[in-house]
């Protein structure tokens, strides 16, 4: 990844994470005005997020740092790290989000203005749509784990808005408990989306790789070349990129010289052929 790309996208994942919390306070205040349950886990949705959007923007800063004397490998794990801590925070919030919606299910209230919040909600919804449409392509495009989890989160507050709309737009008809199961929607969103990222980042902390396809392909890269065989594939995931250890069997007649130049030749066609793969060791056998 280049490193315009890179700024362009903190730069992107800061600016929505100001414009975030600024809707978070707009819709908890008319929340409170509005006595909305829904409409306050929806402000609250969203200063979590902007929370969320800062952690990430974080994470991918540290992880551009350099190797150094504690970390020789680089920081890459940052990013991984931060999309963890991000997903504890969906959950925490989901957590608080029932209870509020516990608490109103046994003493409801009806909504004041149910007007105004439908408003305000309209156009909250307009500016999240816009901020998950432009990290969800960020993360089609560069295989950041955080990244992910921030555009999926968009998504999550994105879509949350709508159900939040829909249930005051019910209350508004009468039906008192519309507010109260909008949020409940909500809250098993982040819940949910948080589990999935927690799951993703703690295979990648604890070195587990599955991803047979990619496996399949380096081992037909390296099989096209004569008087060499694969022999293992150890791959790990750091951060964004993929690393690890191929071991080949050659021919033992192999010169030292073909052999260099076939190991060389394996690394940068496969770094060149297949996404992700961030640096290479390879080593041969009998």
């Amino acid at each position: 990844m280049k490193e315009s790309d890179f700024n362009s996208i903190k730069t992107i994942i800061f600016v929505s994470a100001i414009i975030l919390v600024s809707i978070g306070i707009v819709e908890i205040s008319v929340g409170f005005f509005l006595n909305s349950i829904g409409l306050i886990a929806d402000g609250i949705d969203s200063i979590s997020n902007s929370t969320i959007s800062l952690i990430v923007w974080l994470g991918l800063k540290i992880s551009r740092k350099a190797p150094d004397k504690k970390f020789h490998f680089g920081y890459y794990r940052a990013e991984t790290f931060a999309s963890f801590i991000v997903a504890m925070i969906m959950i925490i919030m989901s957590i608080i989000i029932f209870y509020n919606v516990y608490l109103r299910i046994i003493n409801p209230v009806e909504l004041s203005y149910p007007v105004i919040g439908i408003i305000t909600l309209i156009g909250t919804s307009i500016i999240t749509a816009v901020i998950s449409i432009i990290k969800n392509k960020l993360a089609a495009k560069y295989n950041l784990l955080s990244l992910k989890a921030d555009a999926k989160n968009s998504i999550k507050d994105f879509s949350g808005s709508f159900i939040i709309l829909f249930g005051i737009s019910l209350s508004y008809m009468g039906f008192l408990w519309g507010d109260s199961l909008a949020a409940i929607i909500v809250g098993v969103f982040i819940f949910s989306y948080g589990v999935d990222i927690i799951k993703e980042a703690s295979l990648i902390l604890v070195d587990a790789f599955h991803n047979p396809e990619l496996i399949r392909d380096v081992g037909m890269i390296v099989n096209n070349y004569p008087m060499v065989k694969l022999k293992n594939i150890k791959l790990r995931r750091s951060g964004h990129i993929i690393v690890g250890e191929i071991i080949i069997n050659v021919n033992k007649d192999m010169k030292v010289g073909k052999l260099l130049w076939i190991k060389k030749d394996i690394r940068k066609k496969i770094m060149k052929e297949i996404e992700g793969i961030g640096d290479l060791i390879i080593s041969a056998g009998p």
